[in-house]
């Protein structure tokens, strides 16, 4: 509860800044880095605490280029999903039992509809706000191919934060004036 009350304030702390503002403190030439960084870090962690849909949103909004600033975010996201894989990966032998159950019987399901994983992680991708710890980290577990998931849910990831970024472009002010 904590955590939601922290991500709100900050949320309606950042509608309340204006971009060109945001922009200045960071820096023009520092906006790209910034936005890898925020996407890795949103990546890492399952409930992220860093509301960096916004500041993506606001950085559009304040006239930087939204489909480089999707891209530059969704590398960062790749960055922290494939640290996510590479523990699942690795955590596969120290589950709990019952963990290691529905794990098989996802393993299971999957195995019969095999063509519908590359669909799933790409529409995933593209249309969800949520992490993709949890995902990422199944299917490493499930010994899925690095590229098999990486790849389509990469091209998810560009899609939705290039998205948010139009929508920062051209509803920023729209949004902020609900938050703030």
């Amino acid at each position: 509860m904590i955590m939601i009350g922290i991500f709100l304030c900050i949320s309606i702390a950042l509608a309340t800044i204006p971009s060109e503002n945001l922009i200045l403190f960071v820096g023009g030439e520092n906006v790209f880095l910034l936005m890898f960084a925020l996407g890795m870090v949103g990546g890492l962690t399952t409930f992220t605490g860093i509301p960096y849909h916004l500041i993506l949103m606001s950085f559009a909004a304040g006239g930087i280029n939204p489909i480089l600033l999707g891209i530059a975010t969704a590398m960062g996201v790749v960055v922290g999903d494939s640290t996510m894989f590479f523990i699942g990966k690795n955590i596969k032998n120290v589950l709990p039992e019952s963990i290691s159950d529905l794990i098989q019987s996802l393993s299971y399901f999957l195995k019969m509809h095999p063509k519908l994983i590359t669909p799933f992680l790409i529409l995933y991708g593209s249309i969800s706000p949520f992490s993709n710890d949890f995902i990422v980290a199944s299917l490493g577990i499930l010994g899925y191919g690095y590229w098999r998931i990486i790849v389509p849910l990469t091209l998810g990831n560009i899609v939705f934060n290039i998205g948010i970024a139009y929508a920062g472009l051209y509803a920023f002010d729209t949004i902020a004036g609900f938050l703030g």
